[in-house]
């Protein structure tokens, strides 16, 4: 994956390096404005992110690859939200649609991105783009053109994966703070499995907090 190339290069060197990144999308992708863009939309995902970035080379020394790859294709699926959150968006829409029922068509979900963004080119574009994003790692599955269900859960197996969800999560929906209780609720949190949430020490991004009920809130670090 050319975002997963990109951002194991930042993190051990701190660099933008587009003619790598450039270099390396054009062993994958044909047509030279077709690979711009793709580089553009990485280099996006860089600067945007740079200061969680910073905070994720430090914890793991620069070594994207000391990661499992469940985690990493973690913490790229929340860079991406985080700078298009229209991928944030398309994810609570299938969530959403995946509790009624196993199946979901794209034209429900094209709807339901619609009322947020509007019916107009930029959105579909968006879409078309993003899906497959998300077929890739594991997130939902294709069972047959234009219809789709939601893959196995994740188990996340490192505390950072998990503080980048949950960190994604409070910053693209628009809260403050979000009830450990409620985590098991949340569409964006329907796709991974997440043990001992309540008793995880969290030091990286989020900040626990007691609270009158339940078992505490938690918050983005200052």
């Amino acid at each position: 994956m050319v975002l997963e190339h990109a951002v194991g290069n930042f993190l051990k060197t701190s660099i933008v390096n587009s003619e790598d990144y450039l270099n390396y999308i054009k062993e994958f992708t044909k047509g030279e404005n077709r690979a711009k863009k793709t580089l553009g939309e990485v280099v996006s995902i860089l600067t945007k992110n740079q200061k969680l970035l910073d905070h994720i080379s430090k914890k793991i020394q620069g070594d994207f690859n000391s990661l499992q790859k469940k985690d990493r294709y973690i913490i790229l699926l929340c860079l991406h939200s985080l700078t298009f959150p229209i991928t944030y968006d398309i994810l609570t829409a299938f969530a959403t649609g995946f509790k009624v029922q196993e199946l979901i068509s794209k034209r429900v979900i094209v709807e339901k991105i619609s009322s947020i963004y509007g019916s107009n080119r930029a959105m579909h574009i968006g879409l078309e783009e993003t899906i497959p994003f998300l077929i890739h790692p594991g997130i939902i599955e294709r069972e047959k053109i234009g219809i789709y269900k939601k893959a196995p859960e994740k188990l996340i197996p490192s505390n950072l994966a998990v503080e980048v969800l949950i960190y994604t999560d409070i910053k693209l929906s628009g809260s403050k703070s979000l009830l450990i209780n409620e985590i098991g609720f949340k569409p964006w949190f329907s796709y991974f499995e997440m043990k001992g949430i309540a008793d995880q020490t969290f030091k990286f991004l989020i900040t626990k907090k007691e609270s009158l009920v339940g078992n505490g809130y938690l918050t983005v670090q200052n």
